[in-house]
């Protein structure tokens, strides 16, 4: 995708100087035309410079436009190169047999966390997934949505709802490591009473009486919310203005659907649920993956057409099966780029062999602190370096130190 993009670049930049240039031809023709019939009745000779200045000039044009035809053209056989992809190997992958339930509960939940609820009601009655049971249970996905809109929804932008459930929610959240949304709220509170109402209101429902009210149980607060409290308190100077004031950036639209995102995140933590849709992410990493997956197979497919010319099942079999025959890890043989919002945990390979650590193939520490699978340990201690086996001691694959699988320590990320 990336070559098409800049191959796309080069055309559009040819593409303007080639109509620069055919168009000063065409200028200069219109001007050598003009000077033609102005002398026309004195200078033959004249006539006949006009009409070869006339020639060259259709000549530039023709040249800069079939060379232009010709580029647009090589572009047009890339993309078509490039997004000519066999999909069956993917449509027929083995990846989802038996997981017909698992797919359709991974669908209706995926309704359910977007606020289509009557969308995922139809569905579970269609597919049979119980969505009553995912994740808590229905209302509260039906609550998490209704407050986050509430706070999203102008002009009001309530957050009352949302802020006593932070509060009832508020061992959980510390728990969590989310303690700074009841902050936020309380934040975004401020900032709509200083907007509307400004500080001349001395009311309860002031801005200061606000600030008042709540800030001062977060000045002591191990998450450091000191520092922003007091540049709330700056916010104050500027209240008749505050759209022109310094403080303008604090007031942005933007703020309600970042602090709906914030609230609906740690809902989702606390009732247990990933805080984006695992069906969204993965349609999008399988978008990113599927241009490697296929060209990947069609390699296998080649050579296993190669391999079998004479027996058309035996191929047949390795192009439906492809996928499955990449890893005896169950897992693809090269290696898919996603973005750092796409990467949820650490992942650990094993610097000697490669392969992806598991439950069944912990990283191990050694002595001398480099880290390498339980797989490649065993291997390493039952190594043919003299003396390996007696003695049970191996040279680390990193470092001069020796160690025994005895001294190595697991790791836990």
């Amino acid at each position: 995708m990336d070559s098409l993009i800049r191959d796309c670049d080069k055309l559009a930049k040819h593409q303007s100087s080639a109509m620069n240039k055919a168009i000063s031809a065409v200028d200069a023709c219109i001007r050598s035309l003009d000077e033609a019939r102005e002398k026309y009745h004195t200078s033959d000779t004249c006539t006949g410079n006009s009409l070869v200045k006339l020639s060259q000039s259709q000549e530039i044009v023709s040249e800069q436009l079939r060379e232009l035809y010709n580029n647009v053209n090589k572009y047009g056989k890339h993309v078509e190169k490039t997004f000519k992809m066999d999909l069956r190997v993917i449509a027929e992958s083995p990846a989802f047999d038996g997981k017909r339930e698992e797919l359709a509960q991974a669908i209706m939940l995926h309704f359910l966390r977007s606020g289509d609820f009557e969308l995922a009601r139809r569905f579970s009655l269609d597919s049979g997934a119980k969505g009553e049971e995912c994740y808590s249970t229905w209302r509260q996905f039906e609550a998490m949505n209704d407050m986050a809109e509430q706070i999203r929804a102008a002009p009001d932008h309530r957050l009352d709802a949302a802020q006593e459930w932070a509060a009832a929610n508020r061992a959980a959240l510390e728990r969590l490591g989310l303690a700074g949304l009841e902050f936020t709220l309380h934040r975004l509170r401020f900032l709509q009473l200083v907007e509307t109402t400004g500080n001349g209101n001395k009311g309860s429902g002031g801005a200061l009486e606000y600030a008042r009210t709540w800030f001062p149980r977060f000045e002591r607060d191990p998450d450091g919310h000191m520092a922003e409290i007091t540049q709330l308190m700056g916010v104050l100077i500027y209240a008749p203005r505050v759209h022109t004031s310094p403080y303008a950036a604090m007031f942005a639209e933007t703020r309600w659907a970042e602090g709906a995102l914030e609230f609906a995140s740690a809902f989702c933590a606390v009732h247990g649920v990933a805080a984006h849709s695992p069906l969204a992410v993965s349609v999008a990493a399988g978008a990113r993956a599927l241009p490697i997956v296929c060209k990947v197979s069609g390699i296998l497919r080649d050579r296993s057409s190669n391999n079998n010319n004479s027996n058309t099942t035996a191929t047949a079999t390795a192009t439906r099966h492809g996928m499955a025959e990449w890893s005896q890890q169950d897992e693809l043989a090269v290696e898919v780029p996603l973005p750092d919002a796409m990467r949820f945990h650490s992942v650990f390979a094993c610097p000697v062999s490669k392969e992806q650590a598991s439950a069944d193939n912990p990283p191990m520490a050694l002595p001398c602190g480099h880290v390498v699978c339980k797989a490649s340990l065993d291997k390493l201690a039952r190594g043919t370096r003299p003396g390996a086996v007696a003695s049970g001691r191996f040279k680390c694959p990193y470092c001069p130190g020796m160690a025994t699988a005895g001294e190595a320590a697991g790791v836990h990320f």
